[in-house]
This record gives structure tokens, C-alpha cells and sequence, in this order.
């Protein structure tokens, strides 16, 4: 009898775990190696891409779908592929990226949307450009910051429009050591991305 109540208590207990896994928020950290699935495929994103060997990943499902990448932290280096509706308020203007706009209507409004966020200082930027990401045309930022604490960092930043979205492919660091060492690898998954969201 007992032998039948432990062995119940377990397979609740290990059902109870499988249900946390799957709905949790919280992010599980995923080391990527050479045995990583390539190229990868983001479902509630709709991207395929190849992931950054050595990094470790985290997918935030739950969440809406949107993907951070490490190798250190995000102090020190961090990769975001993510999407927003074009309908959608761009934080900290009136501005949305719906409605016939260019890519680079949108990359102006990025660009606003960084000067005017309380958490970036001393917004610089180093180069704006157009550019091409699995066959879409999008826009290229390079820029300069300072985040809450004061770090002096540099990001670069993709924007894409599909279909009824905007695409944001990002990496930051800070621009003394860590920016240079992983820039690579981040330009490596950019050119890797294919879109498989209605319209592209």
C-alpha cells in the first residue's frame, strides 16, 4: 500500500515538473555545440537561423517568442532576435512602423526611440545604413551608449519589415574588448537568417 502511494506521489511529482518546464517564464539557459540542431527554427518567431557555437541560448515561448543569446552575461555580451507588430507603439514615441513607410522612415524612428529611452545616455551614432537580411531589405544601426549604470556600450542593430512585422536583430557590448571579440559571430547568425512568417 505504501509502495503504491510513494509510486503515485512520483509520477505526479515528475508530471508537476514536465508542466513547470513547459510554462515557466523563466528563461533555461541551453549551451550551443556542435551537436546544436542547424540551422535552427524559432516557431513563434518564424525564423530560421544559425545559432553562435560556443554562446549559450534562452527562448522565452511563453513570453511571445523572442531569443537571447550569451557567452559571459548580458553585462558583457548579448544577442536579441525578436519581432514587434508594425502596429504596435514604439516605446517612448507616437510613432508606429505601420503604414507606408521606408526602411529607413523606421530606422529614424529606432533611432528616436534610443534618444529618448531614460535608460540610454550619451546616444551616439556611428554609421546608418541599409542592408539585406534573408532577402528583405532592412536597415543597419551602429551606435554608441551608456546604459543605467553608466557602462559604456555599442550596439548594433537590424530592422526588417515582414509582412505584418517588424524584425529587430541585435547585439550589444561593451565596446572595449567585447564588442570587437563577438561582432563576428553576430554578423555570422544576421547573414544565416531566413524568414518564414505570411510575406516573407
Amino acid at each position: 500500500m505504501i509502495r503504491k502511494r510513494l509510486a503515485r506521489l512520483a509520477a505526479f511529482g515528475s508530471l508537476l515538473l514536465m508542466t513547470l518546464a513547459m510554462t515557466a517564464c523563466a528563461p533555461i539557459w541551453v549551451p550551443i555545440e556542435e551537436s546544436t540542431q542547424r540551422p535552427f527554427t524559432f516557431p513563434t518567431i518564424e525564423v530560421q537561423l544559425e545559432l553562435p557555437l560556443g554562446w549559450m541560448s534562452s527562448y522565452y515561448a511563453p513570453a511571445g517568442g523572442y531569443a537571447f543569446f550569451t557567452v559571459h552575461g548580458g553585462e558583457l555580451e548579448e544577442i536579441w532576435i525578436r519581432r514587434f507588430p508594425k502596429t504596435a507603439m514604439v516605446k517612448g514615441t507616437n510613432r508606429t512602423n505601420a503604414g507606408d513607410l521606408t526602411v529607413q522612415d523606421m530606422a529614424t524612428i529606432s533611432i528616436d526611440s534610443r534618444q529618448l529611452d531614460d535608460g540610454i545616455g550619451s546616444f551616439e551614432v556611428v554609421s546608418n545604413r541599409p542592408a539585406t537580411i534573408g532577402d528583405r531589405s532592412c536597415f543597419r544601426l551602429d551606435y554608441r551608449h551608456r546604459n543605467e549604470i553608466g557602462l559604456e556600450k555599442r550596439t548594433v542593430e537590424y530592422g526588417c519589415p515582414v509582412g505584418a512585422w517588424l524584425y529587430r536583430f541585435e547585439f550589444m557590448a561593451p565596446e572595449q574588448h567585447y564588442f570587437d571579440r563577438y561582432l563576428a559571430d553576430f554578423e555570422a547568425v544576421a547573414k544565416s537568417i531566413r524568414f518564414t512568417s505570411p510575406g516573407a
